[in-house]
């Protein structure tokens, strides 16, 4: 045997290996980086599709407002005191115990406060009226429509006032309803009228209307009646000659339906900025009404009252 055998040395094989493992740590991160492209692009194109939704409702929801009228009302308006004696509106004493009234008007009388009183209103002369003794709790406003002429009279305790209701009186105070007819424009959605909101603002009183609906028991209630807090829906024409619900008022293509709202009692009882001197939309006054829907642009109106309401109950504000 040599006594220096040489030895052969062959790297080469720990070099492969080398390779082999930043191959498997490069196939590694690019599957996770895969994994979370993956994943991101996922979640964009849900976020893009949901987006592109939402841009279709708000651009097809074309809610437009076809009229505007507005109602005027004649209203007698008293308080109760404390022993349930009536007083004026602002809470004097009454200097005036008869009162002369248009077919269609309104006594209205609030309780601001103390005990619960009995209103009697009789009339000996009214064809078919039906004497009224209603309780009017504390913090309650309760209101009789005269819907025929005769004279009636309204007590409380041992106070009480006459009210001459004549056929040819046009005495109807200035505009206390807003009547706004609505449709949608070609290829619109479907709009759900009991999420919309009504804003309204004259520059000295502001108020948000909405629609009153609740559940009770599971079941859906609509007190569809324009309040100091609420607007109410009828229908004028339904598309498919259905039958209007009060508590599905939807609003689709083809159909026309009205919205009331109370301007009076929403700025006279409504709210915290109520106003318990408010008598209604007088001539020569700007009013801002925008209207919200649930989805789709929002509606931005500008009316202003003609300079004179002449004899007429209904005043047409937008055309």
């Amino acid at each position: 045997m040599k006594a220096n055998q040489y030895i052969r040395q062959d790297n080469s094989a720990q070099v492969g290996i080398g390779t082999l493992i930043i191959f498997i740590s490069m196939v590694l991160v690019a599957a996770v980086a895969s994994a979370l492209l993956i994943k991101t692009s996922g979640v964009l194109q849900q976020k893009a599709s949901q987006t592109g939704q939402e841009t279709t409702r708000e651009v097809a929801s074309n809610l437009r407002v076809d009229r505007i009228i507005g109602e005027r009302d004649y209203y007698v308006s008293l308080n109760l005191d404390d022993s349930g004696g009536l007083l004026k509106d602002d809470g004097t004493n009454l200097t005036e115990l008869s009162y002369t009234a248009p077919i269609g008007s309104y006594v209205e009388i609030e309780n601001p406060s103390g005990n619960a009183s009995s209103i009697n209103i009789t009339s000996s002369d009214a064809e078919g009226f039906t004497n009224v003794n209603h309780s009017v709790a504390a913090g309650v406003v309760y209101a009789c429509y005269f819907a025929k002429p005769g004279t009636y009279k309204v007590a409380s305790g041992t106070d009480s006032i006459n009210i001459t209701v004549q056929q040819d009186n046009y005495d109807y105070g200035y505009i206390s309803k807003l009547h706004l007819t609505m449709s949608l424009g070609p290829g619109s959605e479907d709009i759900d009228l009991s999420q919309l909101i009504v804003y309204l603002s004259d520059a000295t009183h502001t108020a948000d209307v909405n629609y009153h609906l609740e559940k009770r028991e599971g079941v859906y209630i609509a007190n569809n009646t324009a309040t100091s807090e609420y607007f109410s829906i009828s229908a004028i024409r339904i598309r498919d000659d259905s039958t209007f619900d009060e508590t599905q008022p939807a609003l689709r293509t083809g159909d026309v339906m009205e919205v009331t709202v109370d301007l009076r009692k929403v700025f006279k009882f409504g709210g915290a900025y109520s106003d318990p001197s408010y008598a209604g939309l007088a001539t020569r006054t700007s009013l801002d009404l925008q209207i919200r829907p649930e989805a789709g642009s929002l509606v931005i109106l500008e009316l202003t009252t003609p300079g004179s309401y002449f004899n007429s109950k209904y005043i047409q504000l937008l055309v």
